[in-house]
């Protein structure tokens, strides 16, 4: 961390570690994966002094989600297009740094699951429960 010359971001990172108790190598992944800056475009000037001093806040269920994910560690080639298969199969591989990714509180439940809606039947292909907004979070095409 001595690399980061930004003394808010510097700050911010420290949190983030104590508090998500990241890895030496995590920690590296989301400062290589520009985390505070990420979300810093998301907030005001003020906001972001505020993240760096106090770590992220969950104020409102969206606050739970990054945006956007990014997910360099699935090592997919970029000019390459995947099929949703192709997809799923590479995050259930990488599971643990997915859900790092996702945000905070999220639990894996499940994947191909039906689920029946007013008498619909859907396949959902991935199943999370987030234990901090007490719901699950969907993930389909």
């Amino acid at each position: 961390m001595l690399k980061i010359k930004d003394a808010d971001e510097r700050r911010f990172y420290e949190l983030e570690v104590e508090k998500e108790n990241w890895s030496l190598r995590e920690m590296q992944r989301q400062i290589n994966s520009s985390l505070y800056e990420r979300l810093a475009l998301s907030r005001d000037k003020e906001g972001v002094r505020k993240l760096a001093k106090e770590g992220q806040l969950l104020e409102k269920s969206t606050d739970v989600l990054k945006s956007p994910v990014i997910l360099e560690f699935l090592n997919l080639d970029e000019d390459h297009r995947y099929t949703e298969n192709d997809l799923e199969t590479a995050i259930i591989n990488k599971l643990e740094h997915f859900m790092l990714e996702l945000g905070k509180g999220f639990l894996f439940e499940g994947r191909q699951r039906r689920i029946s809606l007013e008498g619909d039947h859907f396949w959902v292909d991935l199943v999370f429960y987030n234990r901090l907004l007490k719901c699950f979070v969907l993930i389909s095409d």
